[in-house]
Parts: structure tokens; C-alpha cells; sequence
């Protein structure tokens, strides 16, 4: 009775083992790593938050009319290489238990823990930074009516590896 199952968990270990493919490692830069959307704690301004390998160095809200307001804030932070498992990660354990129940009792185990999806990826550990840039939306009322017209322009970095993202501006929120 114990051969089957040392080989059921045998061939689990080894199909959980061998299935594992490159996704739980970071990717590159994501086409479009701009968030965007509006401040729960300040009135009448965006959130604008990039995580990528340059810091934000500029972040601006443009009207349909070409106004320009450029961010009155702008936080950096780099994100650590170190922490996270990116490969598979297995637990063993080993439990032990006694009763009586009409008569005494002793029993143990030995479980093993293993991830059936694939190991553990806490986020973007290479190096990248996590930028969030805060921008006053001057005219509420303007910007309720056309939000969908309005734009976010992002730059990163600065020099030969400056570039910029545009996307388009979140929903305002619900009056309220």
C-alpha cells in the first residue's frame, strides 16, 4: 500500500517540478507601464503611477485645448533585486497527533507542499523604479464634460534614454 503511493507523490513532485516555464521571471519593460487615476486623499488630482526602468522625470495633464499642467509632485522609488522567489518553492512537513477514543492512540504524517500554478513572484524586483506622479486637475467641471479628450504625457528618464508615454486620461470620479 505504501509503493502507490510514494509513486502518486512522486509523480506529482515531478509534474509540478517540470512544468514550471520562464513566466514566474520578471518581463521586460511592459508596453505601456502608466496607471493612472484619481487621488482618494487629495481633491481634484491624479494619480500617475509608473514602474519602470527610468524614473519619471516629467509628468503633465494636457487639455483639448493644448493647456498644459505639469505635475506638482513627484515621488521615486527603486525597487530592490533581492526578495521574492522566482523559481518553485516546496514545503515539507511533519505532524504528529494522539486521541483516545474507547482506547489510546497515536498517529503521525508527513505532508508536502508544493505550488500546482508555479512558484512565487512578488512583483518587479530588478531594479526598475516605482514612480508616482501627482498632478492638480484645475478645472473639474471642464474635465467631467471632456475627459476623454484630455491627455497624460509621462517622460522617463533623462538624455539618450529619455523617452515619453501618452495615454489617455482616466474617468473623473463620482460626485459625491
Amino acid at each position: 500500500m505504501k509503493t502507490p503511493i510514494l509513486i502518486l507523490i512522486s509523480a506529482f513532485l515531478t509534474v509540478a517540478c517540470s512544468n514550471q516555464q520562464a513566466t514566474n521571471t520578471p518581463a521586460g519593460t511592459p508596453a505601456n507601464p502608466v496607471v493612472t487615476s484619481f487621488s482618494e486623499s487629495e481633491k481634484d488630482t491624479l494619480d500617475v503611477q509608473v514602474t519602470d526602468r527610468q524614473p519619471v522625470t516629467q509628468a503633465e495633464l494636457t487639455s483639448p485645448d493644448g493647456k498644459v499642467f505639469i505635475a506638482h509632485q513627484i515621488e521615486r522609488e527603486r525597487l530592490s533585486r533581492y526578495g521574492g522567489s522566482y523559481g518553485p518553492s516546496m514545503g515539507v512537513g511533519v505532524g504528529v497527533g494522539g486521541g483516545s477514543g474507547g482506547g489510546f492512540g497515536v498517529g503521525s504524517g508527513v505532508g508536502f507542499g508544493f505550488p500546482l500554478g508555479g512558484g512565487s513572484y512578488d512583483g518587479p524586483r530588478d531594479g526598475r523604479v516605482a514612480s508616482t506622479a501627482k498632478i492638480r486637475v484645475p478645472d473639474m467641471p471642464a474635465y467631467r464634460a471632456h475627459w476623454q479628450q484630455w491627455k497624460v504625457r509621462v517622460t522617463l528618464g533623462e538624455g539618450a534614454a529619455k523617452r515619453v508615454i501618452e495615454v489617455g486620461a482616466p474617468p473623473p470620479p463620482t460626485a459625491g
